[in-house]
């Protein structure tokens, strides 16, 4: 059986909803999207939405498709599901897990991709999340810099 997760590049008001998240493995924190696993038979936009307000504290509601990724098919056989939403909808707090420790990040888009370039953000899923949107149209590039 397939692990699956979900996760979910966020924008709101021109700045990306991001998490710094402690991770236990690597000692240390990284910029993540905010996202999870999938509960049994949970639809996996259910899912994203639930992790969403978990680790942010914000609602959203419509969230779009943008592919899906094999994170570390070296050690697992997990498949991430990436997504999309800019319909943020209010800020209802955060509800961490025990084990959890969260910072959200706001993050505009010549920043996450000033930070992609220079390696402070190194999180496969994020980056993955920003070529999508980049190659979708979601996200915009001109020779005189980047603008969302």
């Amino acid at each position: 059986m397939t692990n699956q997760s979900v996760v979910v590049l966020a924008r709101m008001n021109n700045n990306f909803i991001l998490i710094n998240q402690y991770r236990k493995p690597i000692d240390g924190y990284t910029i993540q999207l905010p996202g999870g696993g999938v509960n049994q038979d949970e639809p996996l936009e259910d899912a994203v939405r639930r992790e969403f307000i978990e680790e942010t504290g914000y609602r959203c509601g419509q969230v779009t498709f943008l592919g899906k990724l094999r994170p570390a098919s070296w050690i697992s056989n997990e498949v991430t599901y990436v997504y999309y939403t800019d319909d943020v909808i209010e800020y209802i707090g955060q509800a961490l897990e025990s084990h959890e420790n969260i910072e959200v990040l706001n993050m505009s888009t010549n920043d996450l991709l000033k930070n992609i370039e220079t390696g402070k953000i190194v999180d496969s899923e994020l980056t993955y999340a920003c070529l999508q949107c980049l190659l979708k149209g979601i996200i915009n590039i001109n020779m005189k810099g980047l603008t969302s």
